[in-house]
């Protein structure tokens, strides 16, 4: 899987000239499974132990997933070995490390810092083994499970848009103007405008056309 989702700051600068607000519909935290057991053999039979653990309360949970990777690309764990994703702290070649993605449907009544500490809480609370820590990153995404579902709404919304400007700018001095639109064909993307709010929009250009004089 390919993370789309969009990375929860509070600087969503400049806004589409047309889009639509909608509440996200999943949380997603990264996760790093880590130990300083001295033998590398250890470390390996703690993390194999541990991402067992991990795997297992996420499958009994309700509203969560869990993938092997890290934010920008990952895989479901079906899929991934074990052995094939432990690997050296990048900073401590002593300590060995798991990278996962845990994502996490919002619940009615969510705030962000609700959905938070309930992730907390579930992640304290997986058996450990030996030296294991698992750490929850700073940084989390958000989004909703299908954009493009949105799309007929946007495209009806910059008709309108289109409309209007018709209707006060189609006529100039030389004779009617048209208005160009460029873009529409592309995906339907995301970026977060509140703790747990997404804007929806389309990337595309218009233009007014003047009609040329005769």
């Amino acid at each position: 899987m390919v993370v789309t989702a969009s990375r929860i700051d509070r600087d969503g600068g400049d806004l589409p000239v047309v889009s639509i607000r909608v509440p996200a519909e999943y949380v997603i935290f990264l996760l790093e499974v880590e130990t300083a057991t001295r033998s590398e053999d250890e470390r390996a039979r703690e993390l194999q132990q541990a991402y067992a653990a991990i795997i297992a309360r996420v499958k009994g949970a309700s509203g969560m997933t869990l993938e092997a990777g890290d934010a920008w690309s990952s895989s479901p764990i079906e899929t991934v070995a074990v052995k094939e994703i432990i690997h050296p702290d990048d900073e401590d070649e002593l300590r060995s490390e798991i990278d996962l993605v845990l994502t996490v449907a919002v619940r009615a009544g969510d705030t962000f810092d609700s959905i938070r500490a309930r992730t907390e809480q579930f992640v304290s609370q997986i058996p450990q083994t030996g030296r294991v820590e698992i750490v929850m990153g700073d940084t989390q995404f958000m989004g909703v499970d299908d954009p493009k579902k949105h799309r007929e709404t946007l495209l009806r919304q910059i008709a309108a848009d289109t409309d209007l400007l018709q209707s006060l700018f189609g006529r100039t001095s030389t004779g009617p103007a048209s208005i160009s639109l460029n873009g529409l064909e592309g995906r339907v993307k995301s970026r977060p405008v509140g703790p747990l709010e997404l804007e929806i929009y389309i990337d595309y250009s218009l233009s007014l056309v003047q009609a040329p004089r005769n």
